[in-house]
């Protein structure tokens, strides 16, 4: 089986325009019907014309201060908009990581024998459970322990 993940995208990030309003959960409509969904107190958006539309009724006032634009937080990248981008990228990062190393012959992973194979039955597994190797050694742990009684 063979692990397959996709490769993180190094494209530029483009950067959304932030709006936030003081009601948390609200939503605007424009005029041609579309509604504009604030959640958590935020709208994110990199359509131009929704852009010109708010920033134009923010400089009106026309929703009585309720959507303002933060001077100390204008826009938003991808990443801060949708975490799981990041946690994406770290995940494919590490995992590169991980494969390097796993690749490196310097590596030094020592050496290991495997025996036969052998289906375990309870003659088996009974001196073994008990601390011992041997069929001797598990009857006399029996006889050990009838005697005490």
């Amino acid at each position: 089986m063979t692990t397959s993940v996709t490769p993180v995208q190094e494209t530029a990030i483009p950067e959304k325009r932030l709006y936030k309003s003081h009601i948390k959960f609200c939503n605007i409509h424009l005029p041609d019907g579309t509604r504009l969904d604030f959640k958590g107190g935020i709208y994110v958006t990199d359509n131009e014309d929704i852009i010109h539309f708010l920033d134009r009724a923010i400089a009106k006032n026309e929703y009585a201060g309720q959507i303002y634009i933060d001077p100390e937080a204008r826009t938003i990248t991808a990443e801060q908009e949708n975490p799981l981008i990041a946690l994406r990228k770290k995940f494919f990062e590490e995992f590169q990581k991980e494969q390097m190393a796993q690749l490196n012959r310097n590596n030094d992973r020592g050496t290991s024998q495997q025996g036969p194979l052998k289906a375990a039955s309870t003659t088996d597994i009974a001196p073994v459970a008990l601390g011992g190797t041997s069929s001797a050694q598990l009857m006399k742990s029996v006889a050990a322990l009838t005697e005490q009684k």
